[in-house]
């Protein structure tokens, strides 16, 4: 609960919600259901963002725009619709459907879960692995995922315009993996493989990995997936692996360490198959 909360903005423009953003204690809502979590006592106004038309689905042709006030349902059924054509937006909704029930997607906004910046969250280290990038209104900045992860800055006042998912002119595959209490729980580690596709002419890969669970917050895993697309050798590339695993209730650092390479082995490995029965087909 918000004890400290006593007012509620409802600004009509961005930049009287820029202005307010400026006074103490006052924090942008979303749809709440992030900010509430943090039951933060500093939070004593909030504005509510229903009249900024940031609930935006902007199509280009190599990116798509997903504005902080969609509803985690609207931005699955958005990129379910465009799956079939782009695979890297069809995971996008496999994943959001696999890891929150509808209630509670049709609840939260895309600004609560970026927000919150969950290190478990298996639809963020997708975002991570896919290469989008968070643009924040009230200061014209822009974050990856990598970045937005490590800022240390107090990310529940930041006005969050979209986030950008780049959609390459190729082909992809999407695997996923998790390890998890029951398969509805969060991951206690998961991993993401996103391998690119020239099906036509000659033939290249360009792969991204990230993994959450294996650190403090997720990461990508450039040198793995450069070394992999370089030489194709899967056991090298795995020893490339950046680990730096907590210790809890939840798994030892030693387990972790052993499911997250585990996890990379399996979504890299099936990928990476799927792509090469795409060129050959």
């Amino acid at each position: 609960m918000l004890l400290n909360l006593k007012t509620i903005h409802k600004p009509a423009t961005i930049e009287e919600a820029v202005a307010l953003l400026a006074e103490p204690g006052t924090y942008p809502l979303y749809g709440g259901v992030a900010l509430q979590r943090t039951s933060d006592p500093a939070v004593e106004a909030g504005i509510d963002l229903a009249n900024l038309e940031l609930d935006y689905v902007r199509d280009s042709e190599n990116s798509l725009r997903l504005g902080s006030m969609l509803t985690l349902e609207q931005v699955r059924q958005v990129c379910a619709e465009r799956g079939e054509e782009y695979p890297r937006l069809g995971a996008i909704a496999d994943i959001l459907g696999e890891e929150m029930p509808e209630a509670q997607r049709n609840t939260m906004r895309l600004g609560d879960l970026l927000m919150e910046r969950d290190p478990q969250s298996l639809t963020l280290t997708l975002f991570m692995a896919l290469g989008g990038v968070i643009k924040r209104i009230d200061a014209d900045m822009h974050f990856t995922m990598t970045a937005w992860y490590s800022n240390p800055g107090e990310i529940a006042r930041y006005l969050i315009a979209h986030i950008r998912i780049p959609r390459r002119p190729t082909t992809s595959v999407v695997a996923h993996e998790k390890v998890a209490r029951t398969p509805a729980d969060a991951p206690i580690v998961g991993a993401v493989a996103c391998v690119d596709v020239n099906p036509q002419g000659q033939p290249y890969f360009y792969t991204t990995l990230a993994v959450c669970g294996a650190s403090p917050t997720p990461l990508p895993q450039a040198g793995v997936a450069r070394a992999l697309d370089e030489t194709g050798d899967l056991d090298m590339a795995l020893g490339l692996l950046t680990l730096d695993p907590p210790d809890d209730y939840l798994g030892s650092r030693e387990y972790r360490a052993v499911m997250a390479r585990t996890l990379s082995r399996r979504v890299l490995s099936e990928a990476m198959e799927k792509a090469q029965q795409m060129i050959g087909d």
